[in-house]
């Protein structure tokens, strides 16, 4: 559970500055078997999808950081500070718009237990939830969708559906699905690929996601 390790521990030095992101080592820790994922690592995904995973689409894609995604999901009352998180985004101009929802009910609290990812599809004014999990409608991403609507400058209401996505055999492992989906459907949406999510990840591939992320970020270290 990200409980218990979403605060760094005192004076931990910091592994990797990273665009805006900055990973500790108890975050990179978290990479290692069974760890349940952070923002500040999902976060970290997300920005090198979006600096150099897909740079070329930067015009079309936006990857919104779980901090703001929280922020969205329970934010109440008038638009005027939403406006302020999100019009530097520019969502009304892209054409695919992700994020990691977590189901944690608090903007000042660490918590929650589950990670899904939503995303907007702008040529079919769509959004789609991918959850690894298999809940019927999670409630987290149904809420985020309703909060963010109203930015995506769409002329009418976007439809909602969950798609149909492989599902993690463990508690844990909801973050590496969300960043497997977020790749998976970036390829398809902007690269035009045709690999079906059932049939391209696996467990074996969450597990090598891991691996792969440890890897990517020691090079990064040292670059």
């Amino acid at each position: 559970m990200n409980e218990q390790s979403a605060v760094p521990r005192r004076g931990e030095e910091v592994v990797l500055s990273f665009g805006d992101s900055l990973l500790r080592q108890s975050d990179v820790e978290l990479l290692r078997c069974c760890g349940w994922l952070n923002d500040r690592l999902i976060g970290f995904y997300f920005e090198y999808l979006e600096r150099i995973g897909f740079k070329d689409y930067a015009a079309k894609v936006c990857f919104v950081t779980p901090d703001v995604t929280q922020f969205v999901k329970l934010h109440e009352g008038d638009d005027a500070e939403l406006r302020i998180f999100l019009e530097p985004l520019a969502l009304h101009t892209k054409d695919l718009v992700l994020l990691a929802v977590n189901d944690n009910q608090s903007n000042t609290h660490a918590g929650g237990a589950h990670w899904t990812l939503l995303t907007y599809w702008r040529p079919g004014n769509l959004f789609e939830c991918y959850d690894s999990a298999g809940s019927v409608v999670p409630a987290p991403a149904r809420l985020c969708s309703v909060k963010l609507t109203r930015f995506l400058g769409a002329a009418t209401s976007p439809t909602f559906e969950v798609v149909d996505c492989p599902k993690q055999e463990n508690s844990y492992d909801c973050g590496v699905y969300v960043l497997m989906f977020a790749e998976r459907v970036c390829g398809v949406k902007l690269q035009g690929k045709t690999a079906s999510l059932l049939s391209s990840i696996t467990a074996d591939c969450v597990t090598r996601l891991r691996i792969d992320t440890l890897a990517l970020i020691q090079s990064l270290c040292v670059t």
